[in-house]
């Protein structure tokens, strides 16, 4: 065989028996897929990046520099609840009774508030201190827009009852608010449900005597309707059915002296 034929026969062996000792070319490892975020107990987290659980809803965490948002009104009690809920009275009204207007007493002179604003005895009403037969009118609410209207006139605790819904402006919202006149013994004539009724106009009359000497007094409460809640036919029980409404403050939608 020629040397020059024989040398290329060697370095193709050579090179085919190279090729078998380096073994087949490794595969690409796989890349695997981003897994879903874990909590500190090893859970998939339930809320996505930026937020963080808040019962069954995600909150998202403030970032620091982003605007603020407008929180939650006080007054937006939502469209359901419990029986125990309650509006208390915002902060940027005056606590003292006596910067506010009411059904009885004038202009000059608040009635005298018997008791605690804050129902704790039991009653989210307060009771209001009067002259004997004393004339109770309607009050318009801060930012009310329009008439009243009469949505109950009867007994309930053998004493009579006015109810009037008041619609109130409150930033884009138009809210629906109850103030239920208790403790009553004479009603106007012409009080009656579905009566629709300006500032001023007289619902009823205190009691002339009560007895064991105890004051005269008259009861006053107000309440939130529910967003979506329909009144219907109001008796005495729906007037404070929480499904329907929500006991507030008086403070918060009375109007100042």
């Amino acid at each position: 065989m020629h040397p020059l034929v024989k040398a290329a026969a060697s370095v193709a062996v050579l090179t085919a028996l190279g090729s078998l000792d380096r073994g087949p070319k490794p595969r690409p490892a796989p890349i695997a897929a981003p897994s879903a975020a874990r909590g500190v107990d090893g859970l998939p987290a339930l809320c996505g990046p930026g937020t963080l659980p808040e019962g069954p809803v995600c909150v998202r965490i403030p970032v620091e520099g982003a605007p603020a948002t407008a929180s939650r009104p006080v007054n937006d009690v939502g469209r359901s609840g419990t029986a125990g809920e309650r509006v208390p009275r915002r902060p940027e009204r005056p606590e003292d009774a006596a910067r506010y207007l009411y059904p009885v007493g004038s202009a000059e002179h608040a009635p005298r508030v018997m008791g605690a604003f804050e129902g704790e005895r039991g009653s989210h009403a307060v009771s209001l201190a009067v002259r004997p037969a004393e004339k109770v009118t309607l009050v318009a609410l801060e930012g009310q827009e329009g008439p009243a209207e009469v949505v109950f006139a009867g007994e309930r605790d053998d004493a009579l009852v006015v109810a009037t819904r008041h619609d109130v402006r409150e930033g884009p919202e138009l809210r629906s608010y109850l103030l239920i006149h208790g403790a009553l013994e004479r009603l106007e004539q012409g009080v009656t449900e579905g009566a629709r009724l300006t500032p001023g106009a007289t619902l009823g009359y205190a009691a002339v005597v009560v007895a064991g000497g105890h004051l005269v007094t008259i009861s006053l409460e107000a309440r939130q309707v529910r967003a979506g809640a329909a009144l219907g036919t109001m008796d005495a029980k729906r007037l404070t059915d929480s499904s329907v409404s929500v006991p507030i403050d008086l403070r918060n939608v009375l109007p100042l002296r």
